[in-house]
């Protein structure tokens, strides 16, 4: 166990260098941290601990890369908060789709899965806004500023992983909600299991998904 806990440590380490270093360099942050983040999180599995790890490591990496451009730091860091929304907007989506494979592949899928699962895509935009508040205490006084503007800004107009997983909701709620069987007898122990294929699942599908938006972006624009 111990040995796990060190791989994860090293690995969430890794991951705020290699954010802290492309905010530091790259033109793009948004972009750049968008595409790290969905690498790091496709790697895994997609359950609630690991992404907010994960975000975690994302913002502490950006507010370091943002303090080397002195007076420009809080746009920059702006920036990179809004690539690790992109992030989790397509987390959301790749748990849409191994939700609607489980519905049909998944012996005894039951009411509560599904309650459980699309609890945990609601629950996205809260760990993302949780982060940045808790990221924003470690950081200096003029970033700390910066994230608790951000968080304020996205408590009023939103944010797009919470719209997206809303809709998603919404969407699966109309279209699988009355096709689920009643909760099994096996009851949270079952409901555990289907939540760990979810999250292997989900990851799958996010690999598949950061390639097309990469494919997208490379792909040269018809005049």
């Amino acid at each position: 166990m111990e040995k796990n806990k060190n791989g994860t440590k090293n690995s969430n380490k890794t991951l705020q260098d290699e954010i802290q270093g492309a905010v530091e360099t790259q033109c793009d942050v948004r972009d750049a941290v968008r595409r790290i983040t969905l690498k790091a999180l496709s790697e895994g599995k997609l359950d609630s601990e690991e992404i907010r790890q994960v975000a975690s490591a994302v913002v502490k990496g950006a507010g370091l890369g943002a303090e080397s451009h002195g007076a420009a730091a809080g746009n920059v860091l702006s920036k990179a908060v809004s690539g690790l929304d992109d992030a989790l907007s397509a987390v959301a989506e790749a748990s849409k789709l191994a939700l609607q494979e489980a519905a049909g592949h998944i012996n005894n899928f039951s009411k509560e899965d599904f309650k459980q699962a699309t609890d945990d895509l609601l629950a996205l935009e809260e760990m993302y806004l949780d982060t940045l508040k808790q990221v924003g205490k470690e950081m200096d006084e003029t970033l700390a500023a910066t994230l608790k503007g951000l968080l304020a800004h996205a408590r009023h107009s939103g944010t797009l992983v919470g719209r997206h997983a809303r809709e998603i909701v919404e969407l699966l709620t109309r279209d699988l909600g009355e096709t689920l069987n009643e909760t099994v007898s096996a009851g949270s122990e079952s409901t555990l299991k289907v939540t760990v294929q979810l999250a292997h699942a989900a990851a799958g599908f996010l690999d598949g998904i950061a390639q097309t938006l990469d494919d997208k972006l490379e792909k040269p624009t018809k005049k």
